[in-house]
């Protein structure tokens, strides 16, 4: 399968020390499957940083020793999970997967849940209102992102080359 990461420089060697925290599925080396999606995201950074924009192409051997785990569509999981990450003010780590697989938090989809944490850490939240921003992202575009999250898993990528955006 062949993954894309759209970003600032060729990444011939990712590294997930480099990766951000308080992201989606947590700190990792993140790629997608839709190349349109990660041209957008090098276009996006090149824009914000004023600097050359690069799409990272690589080939993913399956590994079957990995742990993965695979969101299907915006649910009740998926955004327990991102809430969890995008509100984790400390270094650790809070789950144990290699992967994570699943639908993005995409600009129009993450202010509708940057809404849903300041009502939730106003206690202003319920279940209805969980259920109702789920049912509001199912209008969403969806998108998906691989996040690789250990060491371990980034030897299942293969760097095959890299073209400016």
């Amino acid at each position: 399968m062949i993954l894309y990461h759209g970003g600032l420089s060729v990444v011939e060697m990712p590294n997930i020390a480099l990766g951000r925290q308080k992201v989606d599925f947590g700190k990792g080396f993140y790629l997608t499957d839709i190349k349109e999606q990660a041209v957008r995201w090098a276009n996006r950074r090149k824009r914000q940083m004023s600097k050359r924009g690069f799409l990272n192409i690589y080939e993913y051997i399956e590994n079957s020793d990995l742990k993965i785990k695979k969101f299907d569509g915006y649910n009740e999981e998926w955004l327990d999970f991102v809430v969890l990450n995008r509100t984790n003010d400390s270094n650790k780590i809070i789950d144990d997967y290699d992967i994570v697989i699943g639908n993005v938090a995409d600009d129009e989809v993450i202010v509708a849940i940057d809404t849903y944490i300041e009502q939730l850490e106003k206690g202003r939240t319920n279940e209805y209102s969980k259920l109702a921003l789920i049912a509001e992202l199912k209008y969403s575009k969806p998108n998906n992102q691989y996040a690789f999250k250990t060491d371990k898993s980034l030897i299942s990528l293969k760097y095959i080359e890299a073209e400016e955006v």
